[in-house]
């Protein structure tokens, strides 16, 4: 068997059909990465039929000197389990590497650690891995590496009822949203600018990475863009709606207590009359604010947005945003609502939220908002195996490590923007 250097095309044949596959492991998102700072190579292991055994995308960052390191994003594309192939594979791969000055790479494939509900342990793999050289990083609970540790997945079929089985605050969400004439579409492939203006502050992607994105993937039908749009006519619409009913049933309330007066068991009616009071009361205050939005945007404003990335029968949560002034209007919930209907329709099985962290006890935590709002979605917590470190050249790498620290210091600017 021999490691060699395959096309994309060739890649791209066998991780389709390979059971770890996933969108980090394609040619879309090497060629997406080889624009952003990384070289995209494809590697094979080879046996002597020219069959491929195993196979991964590894993303290679120049460092000072020529040395180099790699990452193999949500790979390798192998059989985990074979610790022949597995071995073999490592050692080919470390000597191939050695020759084109390699320190080490990082690997964090997507490989689930343990799941009691379908009974998996994959802890095997980690000792296995360890066992040929690999630095296992912990079991980290918060987004200490370069992908999440753990995420948020809603497995389901077209013929589910997913919306009773999330939470009581997320079905308010979506319903308040709807109230307030929220509505989804689609965005273009010249939508991506203001996709970018609703995400910008969220990390340090910058514009050019998600033109690109739209570019390589969009073309594909990989990427698309949402956006919740706040429709102020309709909202006026639906708040009318809303408080002509609440009125009707105010005034019957009030003539079933004019009927009752003189009883003595008047209290639940009096109740009912104070929270249809309240109703009342926020339907009248949703017409003045639905009012002066119309007033300010005529034509709707869009409030939020969410891209995905479709690949294997699964919708990727990539990244979402929002106008913080509106987020009372729960765009976000809507979208995520309104995308998993409409692509579980058309048959995709997984919905993964993304990223959350492994700390659910801890009050402390300050994603425990973001953990609560993907759980929320009755989703399942998928936790991998984690991120691994293999030496490649250990006497490069250790110089790497020391001369790293003085790397960032150079490149951080004099001045640093308030």
């Amino acid at each position: 068997m021999e490691i060699v250097q395959i096309l994309k095309e060739e890649f791209d044949e066998f991780a389709d059909k390979h059971p770890n596959k996933n969108f980090y492991q394609t040619s879309q998102y090497g060629m997406l990465m080889d624009r952003h700072n990384f070289d995209d190579y494809y590697l094979a292991l080879k046996d002597e039929s020219g069959n491929i055994q195993a196979a991964t995308l590894i993303l290679i960052n120049k460092i000072l000197f020529g040395y180099k390191w790699g990452y193999c994003p949500r790979g390798f594309l192998i059989d985990f389990n074979d610790t022949e192939l597995l071995e073999t594979f490592t050692k080919l791969l470390k000597d191939f590497l050695n020759k084109r000055n390699f320190m080490f790479i990082k690997i964090d494939p997507y490989v689930i650690y343990k799941s009691e509900k379908d009974n998996i342990d994959n802890s095997n793999i980690i000792d296995k891995l360890k066992s040929l050289g690999y630095e296992h990083n912990g079991f980290n609970l918060y987004f200490e590496n370069l992908k999440p540790r753990f995420n948020a997945v809603i497995t389901t079929n077209p013929d589910e009822n997913l919306f009773i089985n999330y939470s009581k605050e997320i079905k308010n969400k979506i319903r308040k949203a709807e109230k307030s004439g929220i509505e989804v579409i689609r965005g273009t492939n010249d939508s991506v600018k203001q996709f970018y203006s609703l995400i910008d502050k969220k990390h340090k992607r910058k514009l050019n990475y998600y033109l690109d994105m739209m570019e390589i993937m969009g073309k594909e039908n990989m990427f698309e863009i949402y956006f919740a749009i706040l429709n102020t006519a309709k909202y006026i619409e639906i708040s009318q709606s809303l408080f002509e009913e609440e009125e009707r049933k105010n005034n019957n309330i009030n003539q079933e207590l004019e009927e009752n007066i003189n009883s003595n068991n008047t209290s639940n009616i009096i109740k009912r009359k104070m929270a249809s009071d309240d109703l009342l009361n926020k339907a009248k205050q949703n017409i003045i604010n639905a009012t002066n939005l119309y007033k300010q945007y005529p034509e709707g404003i869009i409030i939020g947005t969410n891209a995905i990335i479709k690949y294997n029968n699964e919708i990727n949560f990539l990244i979402d945003g929002m106008k913080d002034e509106f987020k009372t209007y729960c765009p976000n919930h809507y979208l995520k609502f309104q995308i998993i209907e409409k692509y579980r329709h058309e048959g995709y099985t997984r919905f993964n939220l993304n990223g959350i962290t492994g700390d659910f006890k801890n009050d402390l935590n300050p994603y425990k908002g973001l953990t609560r709002f993907k759980l929320g979605f009755n989703s399942n917590v998928e936790e991998y195996i984690g991120e691994f470190t293999l030496t490649i050249n250990k006497g490069k790498y250790n110089t790497y490590k020391k001369i790293n620290p003085i790397r960032k210091w150079l490149n951080e600017p004099l001045i640093k923007k308030k």
